[in-house]
């Protein structure tokens, strides 16, 4: 995997690279499929995070994805909350030594309690790191009414108590669009630009 990273560096120009690295795996570690923490938790996604950031140019732009995997849009495990992506995303901070450029969050469709999103409390990245915020959803025919605009408000009040205060952020979908089916494509381009249309989030 390095290895073609090279050559993709060595190809285009260092400023025009964004590097993602998926935390799926290293996620997962942290919280076994009982719910309690994984064998290895405190080490395996600083560490392989570290070693990725290190690989890639100061120029360039390195982004974390904190997901616990998907299959037909559904997670392994629906988290709880946004405590273990907060404590990921803190500790590969920390690790790294280098800003994390952008990151996105998981966010169910259906998830509108306050206690999921009051994690972001101790988010400890500076404001130099892009939020993004999976609210966009794969299937909004079946999201109830006015979801989209409570996790929106929920995120904004915990931000605000958080180290960094209020800041702005953008959406994303929970996982991606590399799954998605062509059909979907337009359908979740126009709720990406609907969702932002409709003030409902700061950037």
């Amino acid at each position: 995997m390095f290895a073609d990273l090279h050559r993709l560096l060595a190809a285009v120009p260092r400023h025009e690279v964004a590097v993602q690295w998926d935390v799926a795996v290293e996620s997962a570690s942290w919280r076994s499929f009982s719910g309690r923490p994984g064998r290895g938790s405190s080490t395996r996604s600083p560490g392989t995070s570290r070693a990725a950031s290190m690989r890639c140019p100061p120029r360039s732009q390195w982004a974390c994805t904190c997901v616990t995997g998907t299959g037909g849009h559904q997670h392994f495990k629906q988290p709880d909350s946004l405590e273990l992506q907060v404590r990921v995303l803190n500790a590969v901070t920390a690790a790294a030594g280098r800003t994390v450029s952008f990151v996105s969050f998981t966010v169910p469709q259906d998830q509108r309690a306050e206690s999921y999103f009051a994690p972001l409390a101790g988010l400890a990245t500076g404001p130099g790191t892009e939020l993004n915020f999976g609210i966009v959803p794969y299937h909004p025919g079946d999201q109830a009414p006015g979801t989209t605009g409570d996790q929106a408000r929920l995120i904004d009040a915990a931000l605000a108590d958080s180290a960094s205060g209020s800041r702005e952020w953008g959406v994303c979908t929970e996982c991606g669009m590399g799954r998605a089916g062509r059909p979907e494509m337009p359908v979740l381009l126009d709720l990406h630009r609907q969702i932002l249309a409709a003030g409902r989030v700061r950037k």
